[in-house]
């Protein structure tokens, strides 16, 4: 429930942990939600005279094993928040108010399948159990039917964290629900115990390509997957920390750029494009700017693709090390549409404020600019007269609901029409 609430002294754990900077690999892949049967449900402390099942918080949950987590000590307790996170930490409230770049101060590290104003309506909805057998157990937490968001009245998300035994991976589930999320703004990733920046990895969207940053907090995370998604977060010395990676278009080209804020032991760069988001090949190799073993140094790099292929563009980057082990980079994607008349590219994509438009056109031209829904109801229109080349359009959409909208461009005197999806987040 969102409100002030009044913060208690914190109490030490009998053993202090440091945790280093966030250091983990992420995937992501498509899964079934397997709800957990015969587990305990923990019993809540809370935050005042809020409902348990809205704002309460459990210590000392037992995992069922030892779990290192980011290459610290081995770990046997955590704490469990009904605004969906754990903590490696003791916790003295359950925290509506998600940060994972300073949040938690003093509580962390933090866990955060989806930490936001959550509420599982019943307590038994919050549940726990450790299934399997030594030395592969699997630690599960459980928020089920859970309503998203200060004043959601239905179900709009159920979601899991494991912790996996011996591998000491870090496993994200979620399956969606019937309602629908009020006002969220969640965030979802891992901390380290210290606070700012490479102590946090973010990620930006519940989907199968997400952003990825240990720089920027993505803390407005707004939608629901539509179907049963799994993140999985793998420890290890990774040889680069990226930042950033995006892709934009200048004329027929598109201009991949990507930011690293650590380099250890890096190669190169193998620049990967796939046309259908499976099959990728490398079109581009960059040798990596750090000569050095270790560069703790903002190095940014940037690539063009002369020639894409007509349709959507997937890229990713495909990080070699020294000692020849490879990492992948979370997949970017472009759409090159070329019609009689003109070519358009919107990003971002998903977008939260403002979608820019740019118009590589033929000829002089007016053309008329529509926002529809998905029922084809025309929720913005505007005019333009575009010269010819590149014509570049902002359109706020900050009052659009989340969701999947259309941009249309209508050609007034050839009566030509371009029209590409976009998601409002």
């Amino acid at each position: 429930m969102k409100k002030q609430t009044t913060l208690l002294l914190t109490m030490l754990l009998s053993v202090n942990f440091l945790f280093a900077q966030i250091n983990y690999s992420f995937t992501t892949s498509a899964t079934t939600f397997n709800t957990i049967t015969n587990a305990t449900v923990p019993f809540l402390v809370g935050n005042g005279t809020d409902p348990l099942a809205d704002e309460g918080y459990v210590n000392y949950v037992p995992i069922g094993f030892s779990f290192s987590y980011n290459g610290g000590a081995a770990l046997e307790e955590i704490a469990i928040s009904t605004n969906g996170f754990i903590s490696f930490a003791e916790l003295t409230n359950s925290y509506l108010q998600n940060n994972l770049s300073t949040g938690a101060n003093g509580e962390r590290p933090i866990v955060a399948p989806l930490w936001d104003d959550l509420d599982v309506n019943i307590t038994s909805n919050l549940t726990y159990t450790t299934s399997g057998t030594a030395p592969n157990r699997i630690f599960t937490v459980q928020w089920l039917n859970t309503h998203w968001g200060f004043g959601a009245s239905a179900a709009a998300i159920s979601l899991q964290v494991k912790l996996y035994e011996t591998k000491n991976w870090i496993e994200f589930i979620y399956q969606p629900e019937n309602g629908n999320p009020v006002s969220p703004s969640a965030s979802i990733g891992l901390t380290a115990s210290n606070t700012g920046n490479n102590n946090f990895l973010s990620i930006g969207s519940i989907s199968l390509y997400p952003s990825v940053s240990v720089a920027s907090e993505y803390n407005n995370v707004t939608a629901k997957p539509a179907n049963a998604i799994s993140f999985m977060f793998k420890p290890g010395s990774l040889p680069i920390n990226l930042s950033s990676f995006n892709v934009k278009k200048e004329n027929e080209k598109n201009i991949l750029q990507w930011t690293t804020v650590q380099e250890i032991n890096n190669q190169q760069f193998n620049v990967q494009r796939s046309a259908n988001g499976i099959n990728f090949s490398t079109i581009a190799i960059q040798p990596a700017i750090a000569t050095n073993e270790q560069s703790n140094t903002i190095r940014n790099y940037a690539m063009v693709d002369a020639q894409p292929i007509n349709g959507t563009n997937y890229y990713r980057l495909e990080q070699v090390d020294k000692d020849g082990k490879i990492t992948y980079s979370s997949i970017v994607s472009i759409k090159n549409i070329r019609s009689k008349w003109a070519s358009i590219n919107i990003y971002p994509n998903p977008v939260k404020n403002n979608l820019q438009i740019n118009i590589d056109a033929l000829a002089n031209s007016q053309i008329t600019l529509k926002v529809i829904d998905i029922f084809g109801r025309q929720l913005i229109q505007s005019s333009y007269n575009i010269a010819t080349s590149s014509s570049v359009i902002n359109i706020p959409i900050h009052q659009l609901k989340a969701g999947v909208y259309y941009v249309q461009l209508l050609n007034v005197k050839t009566n030509e029409q371009i029209t590409q999806q976009f998601i409002k987040q």
